[in-house]
């Protein structure tokens, strides 16, 4: 019993934020252009303070770990690469096939993998997670960007795509707060006070924003395409992954960061770059929603038994 309500205090509270955003754009609280330019305010300017600092307070010593890393980093590659032999025996479309290539490889590990984390171990001892987003958010941004390239036709451009990458966000937050660290720079108080507010601010706006951007009618017609990516993400992945994190010796916190690579719903920025790069904007938008809103309840049993089996 004790289990099961450690599971849902740390995966309830997050999914009823991102239901109360949903429901303030249905309710017309929040504007489709409001929520818009609100998205782009978090995304450049709440989200990368949330990493720098949960990099920047971590005992780099005891955080640094090239087993988890090596292990997120080759497994994603490797989903990638099954991606890439399955999915055009499935989808006949080439703007849908990108789409689907990307869900393979694309978790909401930033948005909701961080704040679930913390609520799992605490926000001061997750820096194996944090560190490791340095490397894996850069990865994971090529592999989508090359994901939706391939089958639009178009040949990737290696420039772009590394200034893409150096210019995210979410990797420049993660980057300063690994020198800052490094270097031993100790921030001023005023600095340090600002940074940790809005790194604090941070996660429920991404929430909140993240449940205006659910459509429901982006479900329709999508199909077996949209069957098959859910189940690769929240169910088939999973039991791949953790199975042979657990072999491996993974536990704790490291065991979390694997869980929350492979198990996490599709990133919701996906449909943007859908959109952006001329992929199946509906069927991305209903991998998103139908992802997103299952994943309640994968990642509560997911926890549920690692907690019963003593391995969280």
């Amino acid at each position: 019993m004790e289990n099961m309500v450690i599971s849902l205090n740390a995966v309830l509270p997050l999914f009823l934020i991102i239901a109360l955003g949903c429901a303030a754009k249905q309710l017309h609280i929040l504007s489709d252009d409001a929520a818009r330019q609100a998205n782009g305010l978090c995304f450049k300017l709440f989200m990368p303070p949330l990493l720098f600092y949960n990099v920047y307070s971590t005992d780099l010593a005891s955080a640094y770990s090239w087993k988890l890393l090596v292990f997120c980093v080759v497994g994603t590659l490797a989903e990638f690469a099954f991606g890439l032999l399955l999915i055009p025996h499935i989808e006949p479309s080439r703007p849908a096939q990108g789409v689907m290539l990307q869900a393979f490889c694309r978790p909401n590990i930033v948005l909701l993998g961080l704040p679930l984390s913390a609520a799992l171990f605490g926000p001061e001892n997750i820096g194996h997670i944090a560190f490791m987003l340095a490397v894996l958010v850069p990865l994971i941004n090529i592999l989508a960007v090359l994901a939706l390239e391939l089958f639009r036709g178009g040949t990737p451009n290696p420039k772009r795509i590394l200034l893409g990458v150096a210019k995210n966000p979410f990797v420049l937050g993660a980057v300063a707060g690994f020198l800052c660290k490094l270097l031993q720079i100790q921030l001023p108080y005023v600095l340090d006070s600002v940074i940790s507010s809005m790194a604090e601010a941070a996660t429920p706006l991404a929430l909140v924003l993240m449940g205006t951007s659910m459509n429901f009618g982006k479900l329709q017609g999508c199909g077996r395409s949209l069957t098959v990516c859910t189940v690769v993400r929240l169910f088939a992945a999973p039991v791949v992954f953790l199975s042979l994190a657990v072999a491996l010796g993974f536990r704790g916190v490291p065991l979390c960061g694997v869980m929350l690579v492979f198990a996490t719903p599709v990133a919701v920025n996906s449909y943007t770059m859908a959109l952006q790069m001329d992929g199946d904007a509906d069927l991305a938008g209903g991998i998103v929603l139908l992802t997103t809103g299952l994943s309640c309840l994968t990642l509560f049993l997911w926890i549920f038994l690692l907690k019963a089996l003593g391995l969280f």
